[in-house]
């Protein structure tokens, strides 16, 4: 028991140090439209962002998978959002009379990774969402790329293809990288 709470409380620590960089940055305080996950396998926990988010009255987003494309929109969550079982077990918000935004319509997109590396190389979970979601959208309006993770996350490279879409920043419990 004392092992599982000492873990907790670590993680809900990383967590807390995470969100404080994050709502530091610049592009925190003027973004308006914010997707970002919600926590699963380990992944930094983003209910401490979500909530800065809504006390600061930013509009809030969660990832859905689009069928058939694969590709991501992002549905609005607010305190009184239900949850369902999406794709893979991750809670999404569930279907409303809201229509589903584009990553074009986004300020901001904060999105998880297993691991980065400084260059803004992602290595996500292998099902290559967010990189067809962002795939197409180096010109024009798009949202800042910022990974959350844990510093332990980091590694010396990561391997990637022409088609994998870098960070712009990953924020960590302990620092900020500009990729």
């Amino acid at each position: 028991m004392r092992r599982r709470l000492r873990a907790r409380r670590a993680a809900r620590q990383a967590a807390r140090a995470a969100a404080d960089r994050v709502t530091r940055l610049p592009h925190w305080r003027r973004a308006r439209h914010v997707a970002l996950y919600l926590a699963a396998d380990g992944e930094i926990d983003t209910t401490p962002l979500i909530h800065a988010a809504w006390r600061a009255g930013k509009r809030v987003y969660l990832p859905v998978i689009r069928s058939p494309s694969g590709r991501l929109a992002f549905r609005r969550y607010t305190p009184t959002t239900a949850l369902r079982s999406g794709r893979f077990g991750i809670r999404i918000p569930a279907r409303t009379a809201e229509p589903l935004r584009a990553v074009a319509g986004l300020d901001l997109l904060i999105m998880p990774l297993v691991g980065f590396d400084a260059a803004g190389h992602r290595l996500g979970m292998g099902g290559g969402f967010y990189d067809r979601t962002l795939a197409g959208r180096r010109r024009g309006r798009r949202p800042l790329r910022l990974g959350l993770a844990h510093v332990c996350q980091q590694q010396p490279a990561i391997p990637h293809d022409r088609w994998d879409q870098r960070l712009d920043r990953v924020v960590t419990d302990q620092s900020t990288h500009f990729c």
